[in-house]
């Protein structure tokens, strides 16, 4: 068994190569960038009560994420139209590359990327698109630092979200596949498995080409990374878990990939990385929603050998019956060996590893908590009550999320927070933004926003929330 796979209940948490390499990066950033890293940054951007609020950075690629942050401070002497023009320039004019030191590129990429996660810029890249998405190719497949090639990769993800025709999917999932199985950069690959699966999301593609995609991160998972020179790298496996739940929120009939594919997520649950088993608990939750649906009319009188038992049902469902309670229909089966499903996901949400550190371990124990929850209870949500309320009914699943400063949304379904999560990485804190101003985003998670209730974080008044942020 590999270094990955080595159970977290056992012995010490070992570094992965990705950590090692980002503190040994750290030394050679900037006096900005120190600062930047003193303050921990989540990859949800929550408070101390684990809300996931929207002011955090995109991705976690070492210290990259804390100067694109700093960059909102740096005093802007022009309008943010005219600066985004200028680091187009930059970007895309032949003459304007060559006279640029590496630096100079590179700054043009963070603040370009800045610029469109903070702004809705559709109107601004008219016209251009075709010249940047060139641009940007060359600095995926020959960038001169791995730093300019892990920035041409978001830069693409968000040129494709403010412009989604702005290219196509087979001009770039090759050369990214690429990026991913040769170059020697740790970093530049999880960007690239970021990359190319928000193309494969973003971009209109065929149900068979998605899922060829999945089988390639699936690739990745099973071989714990060593199939692309990333062996038991955590960060790698854990980008490669993370699109792979995002491209099956598309599929609408997934037995034949999840067949296929469940065994290496339930192996990867015994990794030594908190964000591989968070990714891969999340991951077995989702796949176990989309393999039951509600009853309906035609199921009434139906004695389905792939139903639950209805005595099993009413005991373990609900805690008052009522009369017209009937349970989930199992379309098919996710993970054969269930009780080994649920004791390694029982020991993850009790267990007390000293090795890992306190905020961790709250976040393996919500986590795991929730995702058994779903497997015995399949329809429901992520941080699921079954409390009654005053009338008499489960409260349900409760997660809710605060968007900026002004409400909150609700994702009661494993679907919609990995999506969240999903465009969260992307987005960072231009999430809110993007979601009132841009189509492509609202249309790929269209909620309602509620107004945050004003003792959001009073003790009595507490909005509940399944996670916890993770080192």
């Amino acid at each position: 068994m590999s270094d990955l796979r080595r159970r977290a209940l056992g012995g010490g948490k070992t570094p992965s190569k990705r950590a090692s390499l980002s503190k040994s990066n750290s030394k050679s950033t900037s006096k900005a960038g120190s600062k930047a890293n003193s303050t921990a940054a989540s990859r949800h951007g929550t408070d101390d009560e684990g809300a996931y609020d929207s002011d955090g950075s995109v991705w976690s690629f070492g210290s990259l994420g804390d100067e694109l942050r700093n960059l909102e401070d740096v005093p802007q002497t022009s309008s943010w139209q005219e600066e985004l023009g200028d680091r187009i320039v930059r970007i895309t004019d032949k003459d304007m590359r060559k006279k640029l030191a590496t630096g100079g590129l590179e700054e043009a990429l963070l603040a370009y990327n800045r610029l469109l996660q903070s702004k809705f810029t559709s109107s601004e890249l008219q016209g251009k698109t075709s010249n940047i998405i060139d641009a940007l190719s060359k600095s995926i497949k020959a960038g001169k630092t791995d730093k300019e090639s892990t920035l041409a990769c978001q830069a693409l993800v968000l040129t494709l979200i403010t412009d989604v025709d702005c290219t196509t999917f087979g001009e770039f999932s090759t050369p990214l596949q690429r990026l991913i199985t040769d170059h020697d950069s740790l970093v530049v690959k999880t960007a690239a498995i970021h990359a190319l699966g928000a193309l494969a999301f973003f971009t209109d593609v065929s149900t068979e080409d998605i899922e060829t995609i999945m089988d390639f991160f699936h690739e990745v998972v099973e071989n714990d990374g060593h199939n692309i020179g990333a062996g038991d790298d955590g960060g790698t496996v854990a980008a490669a878990i993370e699109e792979w739940g995002l491209l099956l929120t598309t599929i609408d009939d997934a037995e034949d990939i999840t067949d296929r594919s469940a065994e290496a997520f339930v192996d990867q649950l015994e990794s030594t990385e908190i964000e591989v088993q968070v990714a891969a608990g999340e991951v077995i939750a989702l796949m176990i929603e989309k393999a039951y649906r509600e009853p309906n009319s035609e199921d009434e009188d139906s004695e389905d050998d792939h139903g639950i038992d209805d005595e099993d049902f009413h005991n373990r469902f609900v805690i008052t019956p009522a009369e017209d309670t009937r349970q989930p229909i199992q379309k098919y089966t996710v993970y054969r060996n269930q009780p080994h499903l649920k004791q390694i996901l029982t020991g993850l949400s009790k267990s007390s590893t000293k090795s890992v550190s306190k905020k961790n371990r709250r976040t393996q124990h919500a986590t795991f908590a929730n995702v058994l929850h779903t497997v015995n209870f399949p329809l429901h949500g992520p941080n699921y009550s079954r409390a009654l309320d005053f009338e008499g009914r489960e409260q349900g699943s409760r997660l809710e999320v605060k968007v900026g400063r002004k409400g909150i949304v609700k994702l009661n379904t494993w679907w919609k927070l990995i999506r969240w999560n999903a465009l969260r990485r992307f987005l960072g804190g231009g999430i809110l933004v993007h979601w009132q101003e841009n189509p492509v985003i609202f249309e790929s998670l269209p909620l309602i926003m509620d107004a945050a209730p004003t003792n959001h974080k009073k003790a009595g008044g507490r909005v509940d929330r399944m996670l916890t942020p993770f080192d």
